[in-house]
C-alpha cells in the first residue's frame, strides 16, 4: 500500500496541535500522513489570515515535491475580506440570502481552489490542492459532544446545550464577534485556553463523533481519506 503525505497549512497553534496529535493518528492507520505547517514565518499567531500569506505557503509545498498533497485549515471568521470568494459571500448575504455554513465554505473553497490552480497550473494543483475552511472556527468542533465539553471546562452541560439549541449544528455557530464558538466558551469559563483545552477536549470527544456532527469537517476528512485509493490507482 502506497503512503500519502499531506501538508496542511494551518492558522494557528490550536489547529497545528489538533492535526498533529488528534487527526494525524486517525489517518496514519490508513497510510495517510498529515503534516501541519503554521502560516508564514516562525512565531506566527492566529488571526490576520490574508490570502497572500497562505498562498506563499501553498506554493512552497506544491513546488517542493510533486507526489504530495496540500490542504488548509483556516477559520472562516478570521479570513481577510479580500480572500477569494469572500466578496461573493458578502454580496449574497447583503442581498438577503441565508447561506448555510456549508454553502459559505463551498463558495470560498471553490474560489480558493480556482485561484491556486490558475497560479500554479504547472504543479497539478487541481488534483493536489484540497482547501478546507473551518466553519466558523476550530472551537465549533468542540461542541460535537456537549457532555464532554462541559465536563472538560467545568461547567453545567445545560449551558452548552442552550447554545446548541440556537443552531442546526456546531458548524453553524457563527462569526458574530460576540457569538463565535471560542468567545462563547471564554464567556462561560474564564481561563479557557484555546490550545491546551482544544487538544484535551477534541481528544476526549474523538474524530468519529466530531465528523458525525460536523458535515463540512467530515467532507474534508473524507476527501483526505480517499487520497489513499487514488495513490493506489483505485477509482
Amino acid at each position: 500500500m502506497s503512503s500519502v503525505e499531506v501538508y496542511i497549512v494551518v492558522e494557528g497553534q490550536t489547529e497545528q496541535t489538533f492535526v498533529r496529535d488528534i487527526l494525524s493518528p486517525h489517518t496514519e492507520c490508513k497510510g495517510i500522513y498529515l503534516y501541519p505547517a503554521l502560516i508564514g514565518k516562525p512565531g506566527h499567531k492566529g488571526g490576520n489570515v490574508r490570502f497572500d500569506r497562505v498562498r506563499n505557503d501553498i506554493s512552497h509545498f506544491l513546488k517542493q515535491r510533486k507526489d504530495t498533497y496540500v490542504s488548509t485549515m483556516i477559520d472562516y471568521s478570521k479570513i481577510d475580506p479580500k480572500w477569494p470568494g469572500m466578496s461573493e459571500v458578502s454580496r449574497k448575504i447583503r442581498s438577503g440570502s441565508s447561506l448555510t455554513a456549508i454553502q459559505k465554505a463551498g463558495i470560498l473553497e471553490a474560489a480558493t481552489s480556482a485561484e491556486i490552480v490558475k497560479l500554479f497550473a504547472g504543479y497539478n494543483a487541481k488534483s493536489r490542492f484540497i482547501p478546507y475552511i473551518e466553519m466558523h472556527e476550530f472551537e465549533a468542533l468542540l461542541f460535537s459532544d456537549a457532555d464532554i465539553l462541559a465536563e472538560k471546562i467545568g461547567i453545567n452541560v445545560s449551558q452548552i446545550r442552550e447554545i446548541l439549541e440556537e443552531y442546526n449544528s456546531p458548524e453553524e455557530i457563527n462569526d458574530d464577534p460576540a457569538k463565535a464558538p471560542a468567545k462563547q466558551l471564554e464567556a462561560l469559563k474564564s481561563g479557557y485556553r484555546k490550545v491546551a483545552n482544544g487538544k484535551t477536549i477534541s481528544e476526549a470527544i474523538g474524530i468519529q463523533p466530531i465528523r458525525s456532527q460536523c458535515a463540512h469537517f467530515n467532507n474534508w476528512l473524507t476527501k483526505l481519506e480517499h487520497l489513499q485509493g487514488i495513490a493506489n490507482g483505485e477509482t
